[in-house]
């Protein structure tokens, strides 16, 4: 009996101890398992980042990315928009200069995160319209580049900030204006200028890569800030600066057009140089609306409603009289010359106003539209900044330095292919515009004469409510400049594309072309409901009337998505473009008279 139970026994601590050593084994094998799976997963992630970090960052960086793409995608993009977004991406500011304190590990996740932060500064800032701050601009480095490290050294009257090489990355001067800061690019162009104001101010000068001022942000102590555009003509001469007021909520105020190269078509002349005008706007519920300044009993109001022209109750009395414009040798008017036909006699100045205003449009565009000359100077500029960048490259004594160096060079080349390119599409545009001579262009559907009785009329009906606007001013009320509201309850108002604009196909959202300045679109009918809680931002379907037909452009009778803003812009400038036409008209009123059709001839 004994012999059994001590046999019961040794069998018994068999089992258990065979037992103990199969778990242990597990467990062995389920530690060796789980660092496998570590070493795994190290070997994908960064050194730099602790896993809580990473896994952070991998979820939340690309959907906001994946939005900000989402919504700039859904906008249609202007040539200027395009041109800003290509300038921003290729820019590389160098680091702030209180990176130079942080520890070594916290720089790492910083560069880490700079792509991702900076393009969110881009896209907001391409959105808005308004650039961000600038001393925020400039403390991330551009795409994954890293930036090297900079070591400050004193100079007379400031301080330069240097990288190993000696390259200098920002220069810093104390004048009597202030402190002025200058931000220098690895090819050695400034790329931008801060000035510090003693008064608290920061005004900041951003150039382009022609070395042209791109844009200037003025930065108040309270927040707010003026953001002024410079735009250039086919000659590079300055045309235009457009300035944005934002309060210090960010939320945009006003607007103010200073165009000093104006296109004034007058007899004989097209460009009339040092000619500066003034336009302001007023933020409303679509976007900007022009805002007419007129003094009392206005003499443009008085010479166009001159009772030769008007009966008492504002009845057209028709006196008709030639007028030569001359714009045979422009060439504006030779690559457009068969998208309208000017009236052989003009039976009152609505009809010669009319031919001025089309007119207009279309040498804006000639002369906003940039040239084979200047696309090969842009690439030639180009070209220079790949080679300063690879001599930058080559005299580089860190990796991080090198890296930056052949990041500009990469991106000056990607410039210059695109300039290249540019102007060899421009050069051939040009050519087959020569060749063609005084065909028509095949593809254009040009203004035909319903639309443009339709335009005339509308601009009589605008140069009366100009008139309303100046009287009641005139009574020292203090009415509200009129917004779209009025246009979009006239089913057949036109809207004259003012600027360039990529649009979408309004049946698939698929790219439809470009608008560019002259073309004419209508509101599609049957959309009220749409219009009765619209914002500028809501979408609408337009039907494009004309077109001009060259490459790339949206055909007329498309039917186009665009935003209430676009239109609310496009007419802004019809109606500041009719307060120059008046002008222009009451320049001219005397010859209106003199040229007049003897009655036998006939009118019409």
């Amino acid at each position: 009996m004994k012999c059994f139970k001590l046999s019961w026994l040794s069998t018994g601590l068999a089992f258990l101890l065979m037992a103990d050593f199969a778990l242990a084994q597990n467990n062995d094998d389920d530690r060796k398992g789980k660092g496998r799976d570590r070493d795994r997963g190290n070997s994908r992630q960064s050194d730099q980042y602790p896993q809580g970090k990473r896994q952070s960052d991998s979820q939340s960086e690309p959907q906001s990315r994946q939005k900000d793409r989402n919504q700039k995608d859904s906008q249609p993009r202007s040539r200027d928009d395009d041109k800003q977004l290509n300038e921003g991406n290729g820019r590389n500011p160098p680091k702030d200069s209180r990176q130079d304190d942080l520890k070594k590990g916290d720089n790492s996740n910083r560069q880490k995160d700079a792509p991702g932060r900076e393009k969110d500064l881009n896209t907001r800032e391409k959105q808005s319209g308004k650039p961000t701050q600038t001393r925020e601009v400039n403390k991330e480095p551009a795409r994954n580049v890293p930036a090297p490290k900079l070591t400050t050294r004193e100079t007379r009257g400031g301080i330069e900030k240097v990288t190993a090489s000696g390259q200098v990355r920002e220069k810093t001067v104390k004048k009597s204006d202030g402190e002025h800061t200058q931000y220098v690019a690895p090819t050695g162009r400034v790329q931008r200028e801060v000035v510090r104001k003693p008064d608290g101010t920061e005004h900041a000068t951003h150039y382009a890569a022609t070395g042209k001022v791109e844009r200037t942000v003025v930065t108040q102590k309270d927040g707010s800030r003026e953001t002024t555009n410079v735009r250039y003509d086919r000659t590079g001469n300055e045309r235009a600066a457009e300035t944005y007021k934002v309060d210090a909520r960010g939320r945009e105020v006003s607007k103010t057009v200073v165009v000093k190269n104006t296109t004034v078509i007058v007899r004989n002349t097209t460009i009339v140089r040092n000619t500066t005008i003034v336009r302001n706007y007023d933020r409303a519920r679509f976007g900007f609306v022009y805002r007419p300044v007129y003094v009392v009993h206005a003499p443009v109001f008085v010479s166009w409603y001159d009772p030769y022209w008007y009966g008492p109750r504002g009845v057209l009395i028709v006196h008709p009289f030639h007028y030569s414009w001359g714009w045979d040798r422009y060439d504006w008017y030779r690559w457009h010359r068969h998208y309208w036909a000017t009236y052989d006699v003009y039976p009152a100045p609505c009809y010669w106003v009319t031919d001025w205003l089309i007119a207009g449009y279309v040498a804006d565009r000639y002369a906003d539209a940039v040239s084979a000359e200047q696309a090969r100077e842009e690439a030639r500029l180009a070209r220079e900044d790949a080679e300063r960048a690879q001599g930058a490259a080559e005299r580089a004594r860190e990796d991080a330095e090198i890296a930056e160096a052949n990041a500009a060079r990469a991106e000056a080349e990607s410039r210059a292919v695109k300039a290249e390119a540019r102007a060899n599409r421009l050069e051939a545009e040009e050519s087959r515009i020569k060749t063609r001579g005084d065909q028509p262009n095949p593809n254009a559907a040009p203004i035909d004469p319903q639309t443009k009785e339709d335009l005339r009329r509308q601009i009589e009906q605008e140069i009366a409510d100009k008139k309303a606007y100046a009287d009641e001013s005139a009574k020292g009320k203090t009415p509200p400049p009129p917004d779209l509201t009025k246009a979009l309850a006239d089913p057949k108002h036109i809207y004259p594309v003012s600027s360039p604009l990529s649009v979408v196909s309004a049946t698939d959202q698929s790219p439809a072309g470009t608008l560019s300045e002259g073309d004419l679109l209508r509101l599609e009918p049957g959309q009220e409901g749409i219009l009765k809680d619209a914002n500028e931002n809501t979408l609408i379907t337009m039907r494009v009337m004309t077109s001009k037909g060259d490459d790339g452009e949206a055909k007329a009778g498309t039917l186009i998505s665009i935003s209430l803003k676009s239109l609310q812009d496009f007419d802004s400038e019809f109606k500041a473009k009719l307060d120059l036409g008046l002008a222009e008209a009451d320049k001219n009123k005397d010859e209106f008279k003199s040229g007049a059709v003897p009655p036998r001839q006939g009118g019409g």
